[in-house]
């Protein structure tokens, strides 16, 4: 729909608003009967990479008068359970998924797979499709796909170790990026029909099981020998047959893309073979447990004043059932918060006659990251374990987010009024003064303090008034019409 040939005619830009679709064909001298068995609208999440799949930290596009071509399709039980040289079969373990009718009859889901068909690959090079999200696999364990290989029929047969499958994710594919490259075994050609579950093998016969635990170990191996080798941006290791790789800086916090491809390894004549992909699946959640506790005191301490202490603790992965797995929390968090309310006026001697109002307040606030927030797919702990001794208090003073608030208020201090007070009595004045300091820290603050002083001084006179009234004895009569002026 979207080929460069094609032409708009009207007024139509894009394809948001599209409610008729027509069909013609010219051209013909004779009649022509067509038959149309399946005509659906497709949308495949898997999109071709149009550069070169190297390790250059460069963008190079695939030239356009390449001989290489790739295909992108699918493969599904339900199509090709038939199909030659190798027919379709459903993975070993896996069940098609059930649907219930509204005639209560079980319906069987089409199980299906990505397909990829390479023409005149060459040697040293790869073709792939990539696929791009935003999500943290943290909370996994394991990363698993099976995987095919099948020469195409009247073509040079691919060997064993001919083809390989690369793996990436991470934020790129050229510069953060983990990697897996597995050697794939290729198919002969075979029917199965029917076949058991250990048959299914045979189609089946790679697969790929990344412990995202060997990746970490990796990439943390190649920090440490950066304090002898400072130009290493990647790192390599065999796992299985398989080889892992990391390349920049790559977290599974933040996958924003999977990358597969097909590589000619050795072969130096071009190579034209399918491969399918199939269950691309997370595995081995972290199910250990998390807590939460809430704790409250309140002190009174008779007529001098109150003191509430309470305190907050929840360790990482804590949540509510309802909560997904990467909805839940992933930092400890504990927070302390002590209030006074005193009147200090009342420790003194009673001749001093002072009223003394003291507010004391202290807001502790501690976030313990779960990973390492500069590297975040290391856990904290293996960080502060692998770390030199000196370093250690370092890593933990910039990895946790700490917020302290104190606070300390003399709310109108006051000498008590005596028996006869004047317009400059002390009692007639009033002080207050407050104090209150923020200090935080975090892994983006080194330091943000703010100290704040307030003072006010107030002034209150009240004095009892006279009253004079001096119609009352000029006027001597006690008739009630002259009351009103009497009391004036």
């Amino acid at each position: 729909i979207r080929s460069p040939d094609a032409k708009k005619i009207g007024g139509i830009r894009d394809f948001k608003s599209i409610r008729f679709l027509r069909m013609y064909l010219t051209g013909f001298e004779d009649d022509v009967t067509l038959r149309f068995a399946k005509l659906d609208l497709v949308r495949n999440q898997w999109r071709q990479y149009g550069y070169e799949i190297n390790y250059s930290n460069d963008y190079k596009q695939i030239p356009a008068n390449t001989n290489t071509t790739l295909n992108t399709l699918a493969v599904s039980v339900e199509e090709n359970g038939n199909r030659t040289p190798v027919n379709y079969v459903i993975p070993p373990g896996i069940e098609r998924i059930q649907l219930l009718s509204n005639n209560g009859v079980n319906l069987l889901q089409n199980e299906q797979a990505l397909a990829l068909q390479v023409n005149a690959l060459n040697k040293k090079e790869a073709r792939g499709v990539f696929k791009t999200m935003n999500i943290d696999v943290r909370r996994y364990g394991k990363l698993s796909m099976f995987l095919h290989a099948e020469s195409i029929m009247n073509k040079i047969p691919v060997q064993d170790g001919g083809l390989t499958a690369v793996i990436r994710i991470g934020q790129d594919f050229q510069n953060n990026f983990y990697e897996v490259r597995i050697p794939l075994k290729v198919t002969p050609p075979v029917v199965l029909s029917p076949y058991t579950n250990e048959q299914s093998n045979i189609v089946w016969p790679n697969e790929l099981n990344v412990n995202f635990s060997d990746l970490i170990q990796l990439k943390m191996d190649r920090y440490n020998d950066r304090n002898t080798n400072r130009n290493t941006d990647s790192a390599s290791r065999y796992f299985n047959d398989q080889k892992y790789m990391v390349f920049g800086n790559p977290n599974l916090g933040e996958v924003r893309g999977i990358l597969i491809a097909i590589e000619n390894t050795n072969s130096s004549s071009p190579i034209d073979a399918e491969v399918w992909m199939n269950e691309l699946r997370l595995s081995n959640l972290d199910e250990r447990g998390a807590w939460a506790a809430l704790g409250r005191m309140d002190l009174v301490l008779a007529d001098l004043g109150t003191v509430a202490v309470s305190v907050n603790n929840r360790t990482s992965g804590f949540g509510s059932i309802e909560q997904k797995m990467n909805e839940r929390a992933k930092t400890g968090f504990t927070q302390l918060d002590i209030a006074a309310n005193i009147d200090a006026g009342k420790l003194l001697p009673k001749q001093a006659k002072i009223s003394l109002p003291v507010f004391a307040g202290l807001n502790k606030t501690q976030e313990n990251p779960e990973f390492d927030p500069f590297k975040k797919d290391v856990l904290y702990t293996d960080q502060i374990k692998n770390a030199d001794e000196l370093k250690r208090d370092s890593i933990k003073n910039t990895a946790i987010d700490q917020t302290t608030i104190k606070t300390l208020n003399f709310t109108n201090v006051r000498f008590m009024p005596g028996k006869n007070n004047t317009m400059l009595s002390p009692s007639n004045f009033d002080f207050s003064y407050s104090y209150s300091e923020l200090q935080q820290t975090s892994p983006l603050i080194e330091l943000n303090q703010v100290v704040k002083h307030r003072g006010s001084i107030g002034y209150t006179f009240n004095n009892t008034g006279k009253s004079y009234q001096p119609f009352s004895k000029l006027i001597k009569t006690k008739s009630s019409w002259f009351s009103l002026i009497k009391d004036f």
